[in-house]
């Protein structure tokens, strides 16, 4: 009498597991790419920024964040009189390779049925050199039919985030960074 309820257990089990896997697919949601960054470290006597055409986008259901990531390794110097690697040494890429960041975005702004451009005030999760501080941040969101744009810009001071400055920068950075993420798109596969 056991034979034939483990073998129909054991015939159930693909089934369930077929069940479950959409539930979570969500975790795995793909990034979008090509989002530009704009990252500016104040200096004493004058501003370096840095560009990446390569920021990483994607939407966590699960939590409600839209999910940033920066390779450090992919920002370069928007003028030749920069130095090619301040941006990576200030900010420790060999050793943190991202730069991350986390806003609150609820699932209801995102489908939000008026698709006209609305700024809000968004907690938001900034990692840098491995430690995370929460900030409240201006967002600009824009829904539109399959996808979502979102625009923000923002200065931090490396001390909140216990940051050092490497020792050739520091007689030239004040410690402040001013980062403008501008038209950032996700595609909402599946979100709605």
């Amino acid at each position: 009498m056991r034979v034939p309820i483990l073998r129909n257990y054991f015939l159930m089990l693909p089934l369930l597991l077929l069940l479950y896997a959409p539930a979570n697919a969500q975790t795995n949601a793909a990034y979008t790419s090509d989002n530009r960054v704009f990252i500016t470290f104040d200096g004493i006597t004058k501003p370096y920024t840095f560009t990446s055409d390569q920021l990483l986008v994607r939407y966590n259901k699960n939590t409600q964040k839209i999910e940033c990531i920066l390779d450090l390794a992919t920002l370069y110097p928007a003028h030749d009189t920069i130095p090619p690697t301040m941006a990576y040494d200030v900010f420790f890429g060999a050793k943190y390779p991202d730069l991350l960041f986390y806003i609150d975005a609820p699932v209801e702004k995102l489908n939000a049925s008026n698709l006209y451009s609305e700024t809000l005030e968004k907690k938001t999760t900034v990692n840098i050199q491995g430690v995370a501080n929460q900030t409240t941040i201006p967002v600009a969101f824009l829904p539109e039919r399959d996808s979502f744009i979102f625009s923000t810009s923002f200065d931090l001071m490396l001390d909140n985030f216990e940051a050092s400055i490497p020792i050739k920068y520091f007689p030239v950075l004040t410690g402040r960074v001013v980062i403008t993420i501008n038209n950032a798109r996700w595609t909402m596969m599946g979100l709605r």
